[in-house]
């Protein structure tokens, strides 16, 4: 397969999309860079595994209908935030009072004996109950903005955020380094409703233009089976989860648990399959989208551009997609894209130095 280099893409700062860590997230930028480049004007966006919602935003951003699908719950809350945000922070904020009044009627009460150890163990008793009491009324009013905003202040070590000292994107306890001896204010109650009223207004500083009466959607099923209705899906961009390289559900387990899902690790076997399990499934995918699609329509796919055994041989992950898609679509260019290290999850990792955009073109 023949690349084409993707050079420098402008960075815009966009403090919505960084409603929230993900790990994985397909860059801003590209995402920009491939909706400018390859859909008309008027047409819908889809991105079958939406991730933290980043197609989805950007596509909205630039005047487009977006729709979009994710197993993963945590996924689904933060794009679901993103699409649904308040058009100012004063809307927001006056929201945020209101619900405060039942947090601060219902806290006391609010009985977390049942609460596993291995939560408790991030957060001072009395901000774990808040906590609690914040997730249960945003959850029941399906406030997906404000929630994506407390799933962003979650654990982290610095002042702003609700737990004792922890890294920021997967949950891990950094109590060796920070020690509640030398470092006593780490362990200290921390008022949910204030770091939260922050975090808001911090949102709303570099927030992008946008047109509140486009139609935007995500849903939580499979992508393999979902259906859409009778939406025309014009173009598709997407980043597949593929052979168990990133672990999305072990690493946001701590958000997930606040979300409703105990068994984080039979999410993880659901969002992150296994190498045979991936290919039989972008297969079903390859066929769904064909048929959502009309010819000539783009399927663009971003995937890490890696060397893989299949069906006993040796190929490159681009390579082995494009077979696969070849009685479906046809490939129209294929990018290369480097990884920069501190992009990358596991830092100083050589597995996969570069990212392969793949634009196919529905036969």
């Amino acid at each position: 397969m023949e690349y084409e280099k993707i050079e420098d893409i402008q960075k815009k700062k966009d403090s919505l999309d960084a409603l929230s860590p993900y790990i994985g997230k397909m860059r801003p930028e590209l995402a920009s860079w491939l909706i400018k480049e390859y859909a008309q004007e008027g047409e819908m966006v889809y991105d079958p595994f939406a991730g933290s919602g980043t197609v989805l935003l950007k596509g909205w951003e630039l005047g487009h209908e977006v729709i979009g699908n994710d197993l993963n719950d945590y996924a689904y809350v933060l794009a679901k935030g993103k699409l649904f945000p308040y058009d100012s922070d004063s809307a927001a904020v006056g929201k945020l009072d209101k619900y405060n009044k039942y947090v601060i009627a219902n806290v006391k009460n609010f009985d977390i004996s049942g609460i596993p150890q291995w939560v408790k163990d991030f957060y001072h008793v009395d901000t774990l109950k808040e906590i609690c009491c914040w997730v249960k009324i945003l959850k029941y009013h399906k406030e997906w903005f404000l929630l994506s905003c407390l799933m962003g202040i979650l654990h982290h070590q610095r002042p702003g955020f609700l737990s004792y000292p922890s890294s920021h994107g997967a949950p891990y306890l950094r109590k060796e380094k920070y020690s509640r001896e030398e470092y006593p204010e780490m362990y200290e109650y921390r008022n949910v409703y204030i770091r939260l009223k922050a975090k808001v207004i911090r949102t709303y500083k570099h927030f992008p233009d946008l047109n509140f009466d486009l139609s935007r959607d995500i849903k939580k099923k499979d992508a393999t089976s979902i259906r859409l209705g009778n939406n025309n899906i014009s173009l598709i961009i997407t980043s597949p989860p593929y052979m168990k390289s990133l672990t999305y559900a072990r690493d946001n387990r701590l958000r997930l648990w606040f979300l409703g899902v105990d068994d984080w690790k039979g999410l993880e076997k659901a969002v992150s399959p296994e190498k045979n399990v991936f290919f039989e499934e972008m297969k079903k995918c390859f066929r769904k989208w064909y048929n959502l699609q009309k010819k000539g329509n783009k399927c663009i796919l971003v995937v890490g551009n890696m060397k893989v055994s299949y069906m006993g041989e040796k190929s490159t992950l681009p390579d082995i997609l494009a077979n696969l898609a070849s009685r479906y679509y046809s490939l129209n260019r294929a990018y290369t894209d480097d990884i920069p290290e501190k992009r990358k999850v596991v830092k100083g990792t050589s597995l996969i130095k570069q990212e392969a955009i793949l634009v196919f073109e529905r036969r």
